[in-house]
């Protein structure tokens, strides 16, 4: 008995070897930057998931689109007691009242966990893109990288119009900056147009590829025109830490920033990509009630 004792003690023994050297050793499964990101089929994964970081049921589509803001010219929401509803977070969040215990924010997976989760995917598809993704030599890789610029800054213009200053993560997280301060929104808007002004040149415009032939992908005309909406933020009035203004900061001026939207717009319209139709049809369109089977 003791003689298997000991063989089974020497058995167990070189299976906690073994286990530990796995351990150490990288996964053969581990998808490494190098490899995703260096091949189109893969990258594009990576790409899309930045967009499932949208549609995550506390994100754009369960709480930042229905209830953000809808107190508007055009939108209202009367003054009820908000003790009295059935969950007053709702209420305020359209009122831009939100409390640090609001029940539709407080959460492990809110709307500000999802768009910093989005911008994380896409600081490291943007990473590998360049470092892997031939993008000189391989338009495809080139629309992916431009996709990836774009997605990040339509996250952070609505975190900025939501929260203002919010911390910049434009590389991925480590532990040196795993805790950040916020940034001055006018930083966050310069980088985007400089982010967009190189996106523009990577897409292509609406169906033009078999990517752009679709409305779900990034095209020329969309980042165009994220520029022109992203200068008139930027040049607009504002809440900010000094009260309610315009920036101070010079490239970011009215006039510089009338000019930019004007140009990008234009740019969109002349391109013959887009037809916008007549206003009195858009109108027609926008008001029709059409019965759904």
């Amino acid at each position: 008995m003791k003689h298997i004792f000991n063989i089974l003690l020497i058995i167990a023994t070189f299976g906690v070897i073994l286990t530990s050297c796995d351990l150490d050793a990288p996964s053969k499964s581990a998808a490494e930057g190098s490899i995703v990101l260096s091949v189109e089929a893969l990258a594009e994964g990576a790409v899309m998931g930045i967009h499932q970081s949208f549609g995550e049921t506390n994100s754009y589509r369960g709480r930042f689109l229905p209830y953000y803001g809808i107190n508007s010219d055009v939108e209202w929401i009367n003054g009820i007691n908000p003790s009295q509803l059935n969950d007053a977070g709702k209420y305020e969040i359209s009122t831009y009242a939100t409390s640090p215990t609001n029940t539709q924010m407080n959460t492990d997976n809110n709307a500000w966990a999802k768009f910093y989760e989005g911008i994380e995917r896409a600081n490291k598809a943007i990473e590998g893109l360049r470092e892997y993704g031939n993008i000189e030599e391989n338009p495809r890789m080139a629309q992916l990288l431009g996709e990836a610029l774009t997605l990040r800054a339509v996250i952070y213009l609505d975190l900025v119009k939501a929260w203002g200053d919010v911390p910049a993560r434009f590389e991925p997280i480590t532990s040196e900056t795993l805790y950040l301060p916020r940034t001055d929104r006018d930083e966050i808007y310069k980088q985007l147009l400089k982010d967009l002004s190189e996106a523009e040149d990577m897409v292509a415009w609406p169906n033009e590829t078999s990517v752009t032939s679709s409305t779900e992908r990034v095209n020329k005309a969309f980042v165009k025109g994220l520029m022109a909406r992203i200068a008139l933020y930027a040049s607009g009035y504002s809440q900010r830490a000094d009260g309610i203004r315009r920036s101070n900061d010079p490239e970011l001026s009215v006039e510089n920033m009338y000019a930019l939207a004007k140009e990008k717009s234009i740019e969109v319209i002349n391109s013959g990509s887009n037809t916008l139709g007549s206003f009195e049809q858009n109108f027609r369109l926008l008001c029709k009630y059409v019965r759904m089977m």
